[in-house]
């Protein structure tokens, strides 16, 4: 989730990879995300044209979600011409790795959600990386729990909360990390967002972590149950987040250098923060919060 709410695969790389097949020789910009996003960005979108868009709240918006507006527009403002085309990979049981491998094949050209250095430095030779969306330290998240589950939601101080179990995705590096940091007595490792929602669900886990959301309450609602934070706690996670170009895509480098120009414009501009901060990922409700770490 943090990594990216990413959620099998064979089947679905198989129809994915078909999809693609009609670009491979072609000039368009094909720009990889997950189904359970590209659902929600469909939603949030509602016909409009991406590239125009001045408000990034709404049905559907949260941070994976304007991420796809956000490199549109970076695109955009960085010089681009060639056609813009989302694509999709089904759920698979360690999307968040799939999701990286297919751009550095070049099935895709690029992704359209950031990812963590700390994951994109080991693949440098691979593809090209941005300058940073979501820069060192202005990652906050909240330690979200099911609505039901009274024992978490109750928990004020520190021991309390270490006292709890923890889950996380084990190829979420800096979730792990993070978690692992503020000395929980139990972290359970699966393998997928849909994973960890499901033993929230079971109880056999009581929190994990996930960007605040931009609804009145802070909820989500994932695998059918409404997820809350607890209330008052948030942690910072370490690292910066960028987005990746396939070296392996015949226009990557140009692609690359248009979306980097674009970014900078863009910050310049403030859209970026922005785009943060009305999809609810830089959440003014939360600002006043007691940082655990």
């Amino acid at each position: 989730m943090i990594g990216l709410k990413l959620t099998q695969i064979a089947t679905g790389f198989l129809l994915f990879a078909a999809s693609l097949s009609g670009f491979a020789n072609e000039k368009t910009i094909t720009i990889l995300t997950q189904q359970d996003v590209f659902n929600d960005y469909q939603q949030f979108i509602a016909g409009r044209d991406p590239i125009t868009l001045t408000q990034y709240g709404g049905t559907g918006s949260r941070r994976d979600v304007v991420e796809l507006v956000l490199v549109q527009q970076a695109l955009k403002a960085g010089g681009n011409s060639y056609p813009v085309k989302i694509v999709k990979v089904d759920n698979t049981s360690d999307s968040y790795s799939r999701y990286i491998k297919e751009i550095t094949s070049g099935t895709a050209t690029m992704g359209g959600n950031s990812a963590w250095f700390i994951d994109l430095k080991q693949i440098n030779d691979k593809v090209f990386i941005s300058e940073p969306s979501i820069r060192q330290g202005e990652f906050e998240a909240g330690l979200y729990t099911t609505a039901d589950n009274a024992d978490a939601r109750l928990s004020k101080t520190l021991p309390q909360i270490q006292a709890l179990t923890a889950v996380v995705a084990e190829s979420w590096l800096p979730d792990v990390a993070t978690l692992e940091g503020i000395k929980f007595k139990h972290v359970l490792k699966t393998q997928s967002w849909d994973s960890m929602v499901g033993m929230l669900g079971k109880k056999r886990a009581d929190v994990l972590l996930a960007p605040f959301q931009p609804t009145a309450d802070l909820s989500m609602e994932a695998g059918g149950r409404k997820l809350v934070p607890i209330s008052n706690v948030k942690v910072g996670l370490q690292g910066s987040r960028h987005f990746f170009v396939s070296k392996a895509s015949p226009i990557g480098k140009e692609v690359a250098q248009s979306l980097n120009l674009g970014l900078a414009k863009l910050r310049e501009q403030g859209t970026i923060e922005k785009v943060y901060r009305d999809s609810g990922f830089f959440n003014q409700a939360t600002r006043n919060w007691n940082r655990l770490n």
